[in-house]
């Protein structure tokens, strides 16, 4: 019994094995099928814009193929296909539909593109790379769209709509397309007025007002304490300035006292010399009638 089912075992990993081995060499045939398939290809297209896909795979350049490669879409859409089927897991393949990048019909290819503008170009397909999280076409920008194509661009490369006919013929007329302007903006508008939208404004509202009254209050208060404090500090402040202040006051008054007694120095007359009081007149002459002897 143990035999059979070593047996069994045995012959479940050979079937294992070879249907890996048969899965290994399908899966390098489809490669190389796809890589002869699109290899070299010169196509006309329109870089549209960068996008990025997410944050393992980062940014990649949107290029989509004109809508007059016929075959070359076709043989794109077949390698989309075939690479779906061989790799269910992987996370992105850069042929994609071009509704994702909001056009109507076509194919684009999402790709690396470095130092070239938007717009139309020639391109051709260098190789396909297989990597751990996506496969990329690898392009390389041939040649740019001159002036000369710019009449036939658009409608090769479908960047722009052809414009929508009425049942009569005729065009959309500008008042035709303000009317569903208008229209539009009724529906918004009518869809804004709805009794959730007022709840909401409400509630918005209420809350507003309460934010406003508190934060008003919590203002005034840090203004009073604001100004309480500024005023002890002031008061303070001026307390032990005083004394200083009215010494220097005192020392600019000696000052400029001190420069008028200058000045007054200096233009003050000068005096003339006093009279000797305590010099005696002396009488040379005797008066007469003079008695010695009548003395006392």
């Amino acid at each position: 019994m143990s035999v059979s089912k070593q047996n069994s075992s045995f012959n479940i990993s050979a079937t294992s094995s070879h249907l890996d081995n048969y899965e290994d060499i399908q899966t390098v045939n489809v490669r190389n099928y796809i890589k002869d398939l699109l290899k070299s290809r010169i196509f006309l297209g329109r870089y549209l814009e960068r996008r990025l896909i997410d944050q393992r795979i980062g940014y990649r350049d949107v290029v989509l193929v004109s809508p007059a490669e016929v075959e070359l879409k076709r043989d794109l859409q077949e390698a989309q296909h075939k690479l779906q089927t061989i790799y269910p897991s992987i996370h992105w393949i850069g042929i994609s539909d071009s509704e994702a990048v909001g056009h109507k019909s076509g194919v684009c290819l999402w790709t690396e593109i470095d130092n070239q503008p938007f717009g139309p170009f020639w391109f051709q397909i260098k190789t396909i790379k297989f990597r751990d999280t996506e496969i990329i076409v690898i392009l390389k920008c041939v040649r740019h769209i001159t002036d000369s194509f710019l009449e036939i661009e658009p409608i090769l490369t479908g960047s722009i709509e052809k414009p929508i006919n009425k049942s009569d013929g005729k065009q959309t007329t500008i008042e035709s397309a303000i009317s569903e302007t208008y229209g539009d903006i009724a529906k918004n508008f009518q869809s804004a007025l709805s009794i959730k939208n007022a709840k909401e404004f409400l509630t918005f509202l209420f809350a507003f007002v309460i934010a406003i009254f508190t934060g008003s209050t919590a203002f005034i208060n840090f203004v009073g304490n604001f100004i309480l404090a500024l005023v002890r500090e002031m008061s303070i402040l001026i307390k032990n300035s005083t004394p200083m202040f009215l010494g220097f006051l005192d020392f600019l008054s000696k000052i400029v006292g001190g420069f008028y007694i200058l000045i007054a120095m200096f233009f003050k007359p000068n005096s003339q010399n006093p009279l000797n009081k305590r010099s005696v007149a002396y009488y040379e002459r005797t008066p007469q009638n003079y008695d010695p002897r009548h003395f006392d």
